[in-house]
């Protein structure tokens, strides 16, 4: 698959776009920088193109393009690589792919497979706060692209919120019956917290190691937009880790209900079952081959099942007082 690049020139209030092909070793003027989005992987020719004309290091073009290595933080000499995360329906559930991201003083670039709505997202968000990014510097711009990605973990996040208190309805209202599709959609949504967690999880650590450590790409104001972020993601996994609580909760709900279930089926079998030990002895003696009282006295057969049912009417009621039914 051929890699589509969309360059834009950004400054002095502006946004350009212009051809990948034109870009030379004079891309810019001053207070001009580039965005550069490339999606799939450039063959051998653009990598060593991006090399020659941004001066990126090789591990930085290596590991911008790796999807398959969980993101992290690197620093180079001039420009540092951001990992990211990006989440989207799948059949499955949440699905994640790897977001690259290169920070020079000059430049930006995002890299990443196929489209992702989240772009178009982001580019939106550039055109809209002009004020903001056209008249800054790439740092700034990286704000706006780590800030689209939370907003959109936290939009993933309220639609799992409004399942979770659905389920949570549900399990309030399971007294007598163990529903098992309430069980399946308990561990779906759990597997999509995870997702969450798995892709905000390697961008807080790199957004703490950034802030520590690349001031001199970094201004004090972007600094501050980045500073933002951070906590909105802390936020964030602190929101996923307390559904997760929630619907622990709500699994062990699950199991006490059909615990107590089963305690009162079997505490009825076992009710139901010494009901019949004293009928049984008495019934079992007038299977004995020997001569029956009834044989001598008529009466004795209407007593012996008036017996019967006292012993049951007896036993129903010292089972009701030690609460045992």
């Amino acid at each position: 698959m051929n890699a589509q690049i969309s360059v834009f020139r950004i400054g002095g209030g502006t946004l350009t776009a212009i051809a990948g092909d034109s870009l030379t070793s004079n891309w810019t003027a001053p207070g001009q920088y580039l965005w550069l989005d490339i999606a799939d992987t450039p063959g051998e020719e653009g990598l060593n193109r991006l090399e020659q004309l941004l001066g990126l290091h090789e591990l930085a073009l290596d590991n911008l393009f790796d999807t398959d290595r969980n993101p992290r933080l690197l620093e180079f000499e001039d420009h540092i690589l951001l990992g990211a995360r990006t989440i989207h329906k799948g059949p499955d559930g949440l699905e994640s792919s790897t977001i690259g991201i290169v920070l020079g003083k000059s430049f930006l670039i995002t890299a990443h497979e196929g489209r992702p709505a989240i772009i178009a997202s982001i580019l939106t968000r550039v055109k809209a706060n002009s004020n903001q990014v056209l008249n800054t510097g790439a740092d700034r711009l990286l704000y706006l692209v780590l800030d689209t990605l939370v907003d959109h973990y936290y939009e993933i996040l309220d639609t799992l919120s409004d399942e979770i208190d659905a389920i949570d309805d549900r399990a309030s209202e399971l007294v007598q019956k163990q529903d098992v599709v309430l069980q399946r959609d308990i561990l779906a949504t759990k597997r999509q917290l995870l997702a969450i967690h798995r892709a905000a999880s390697p961008l807080r650590d790199s957004l703490l190691n950034l802030r520590r450590n690349s001031r001199f790409l970094v201004s004090e104001t972007a600094e501050l937009y980045l500073r933002d972020v951070f906590e909105h993601i802390l936020q964030l996994l602190d929101t996923v880790e307390t559904y997760r609580e929630i619907l622990s909760s709500t699994t062990e709900l699950i199991m006490t209900a059909a615990s107590n279930r089963m305690s009162e089926i079997m505490t009825f079998l076992t009710v139901f079952t010494t009901f019949f030990i004293p009928l049984n002895f008495i019934t079992s003696y007038y299977g004995m081959n020997l001569v029956m009282p009834e044989a001598r006295l008529a009466v004795t057969y209407p007593l012996i099942m008036g017996l019967l049912a006292a012993i049951i009417a007896f036993m129903f009621v010292w089972f009701k007082r030690k609460r045992w039914l």
